[in-house]
């Protein structure tokens, strides 16, 4: 197995120290811009109520060119994040939207379907109301021509 010509097979080789607690100290990855992605020993109780100081770089320091790439590769990052999160908010502020929007239909379709069953209802009561009319308007016309006739016979009749 080939190791990396920029760390030492000594280096590499050499136990794994132990921290403050007595523990094996797990390889870590510092995060942070000034030391991005370079890794070191530390005590297997970080991130608990444990508070053991131990710290040792596990590789040397990396060129100057190396952490300014990463420092803008993680910077990008924070960005692409960023955008993520907002485009998430636009996305649930468009979704409550279109809820709106579909509720809105809902309803309207529903006032419309009132409202055109209500136009029928109307439009059959003023058909009964023609139809009514038009049989008064016939009973009319048939008093007045059974008058007329009456009038007509009962002047002839004399």
């Amino acid at each position: 197995m080939q190791r990396s010509s920029s760390v030492s097979s000594s280096f590499v080789d050499a136990p794994t120290p132990r921290c403050h607690c007595g523990v094996t100290s797990p390889i870590r990855i510092a995060w942070r811009c000034d030391y991005s992605s370079r890794r070191f020993y530390g005590c297997s109780g970080y991130g608990t109520s444990r508070k053991c100081s131990f710290f040792q770089w596990y590789d040397p320091e990396p060129p100057a060119r190396y952490s300014d790439v990463i420092r803008r590769l993680l910077e990008r990052n924070e960005c692409i994040r960023s955008e993520n999160t907002e485009l998430k908010k636009t996305r649930q502020e468009l979704l409550d939207e279109l809820r709106r929007l579909q509720q809105s239909v809902h309803e309207t379709r529903a006032e419309l379907e009132a409202a055109a069953a209500a136009s029928t209802t109307m439009e059959d009561h003023m058909l009964a109301s023609v139809a009514a009319t038009r049989r008064r308007g016939v009973v009319i016309i048939v008093l007045i021509s059974v008058i007329v006739l009456l009038v007509f016979f009962s002047d002839r009749s004399r």
